[in-house]
């Protein structure tokens, strides 16, 4: 509330000392992680994970034929490539592609969201066209955290990067094993009805803090300028078992 405590005066000493890639070297300090970077798009984490932490191990997961065409086509040194969804079963699971690419989802846009602008604009219009490049089903690989994991003798995770358009919650129900020996979370969860399921701290959390995870930091978010609420946060959790 305003005029309540040193909130504005706290906040401004924070930005001047932590901007969002100090805070990832803050709570990443080995100098060779393994980073899993679930939902990689075209590239854009990779490469910035890679100029955080140069001598990292990189796994990059994108399960979009087209967007991972591009996102192994950089061939970036140390980054480990993967046509796969993280999920919570192993086998294959349909994938709904948009015209946005980075929308793609395990989950279907609701074509009647309010909190979407695009939708709610085309709904008012009564632009039936704009409805067209949503929800393409298509056949993807998925496997388990876990089971990737296994397969690969991969023992540790310094650092886990979870952006996966309202499936946060399934990539953690197949990972509850990995989780145990993974030392820091980033996650976004969206709490907006773009998609047919809408995500919440709780579907986190129930994964999460039974093993030892606790909220670290709120390091970004996406607020809605029609209707003022959050859409979305990238939230940072730590391993208090791993991280003292």
């Amino acid at each position: 509330m305003e005029n309540v405590g040193q909130s504005d005066l706290r906040n401004n000493e924070f930005r001047e000392k932590f901007t969002r890639e100090q805070l990832l070297k803050h709570v990443v300090s080995v100098t060779e992680p393994i980073i899993f970077d679930v939902g990689a798009h075209h590239g854009e984490s990779v490469t910035y994970m890679r100029r955080l932490f140069p001598k990292a191990s990189i796994f990059s997961f994108e399960p979009d034929p087209d967007s991972f065409k591009i996102l192994s086509d950089s061939k970036i040194e140390g980054v480990s490539y993967f046509n796969l969804a993280l999920s919570d079963s192993d086998g294959t699971l349909p994938f709904y592609r948009n015209k946005i690419s980075h929308t793609n989802s395990l989950f279907k846009v609701n074509l009647a969201s309010k909190d979407s602008i695009g939708i709610a604009n085309a709904t008012a219009e009564k632009n039936s066209q704009y409805f067209d490049g949503f929800n393409k089903a298509e056949n993807i690989q998925s496997i388990r955290l876990d089971s990737f994991t296994n397969q690969y003798s991969i023992e540790r995770i310094d650092l886990l990067k979870i952006d996966v358009q309202g499936a946060e919650s399934l990539v953690l129900s197949g990972g509850c094993e990995t989780l145990k020996n993974t030392k820091v979370v980033v996650i976004e969860i969206c709490f907006f009805d773009y998609y047919e399921h809408q995500s919440a701290f709780i579907d986190v959390e129930q994964f999460l803090s039974p093993l030892g995870f606790h909220l670290f930091s709120i390091s970004e978010i996406s607020n809605n300028p029609m209707n003022g609420r959050t859409d979305w946060a990238e939230v940072v959790y730590l391993n208090k078992n791993l991280i003292k």
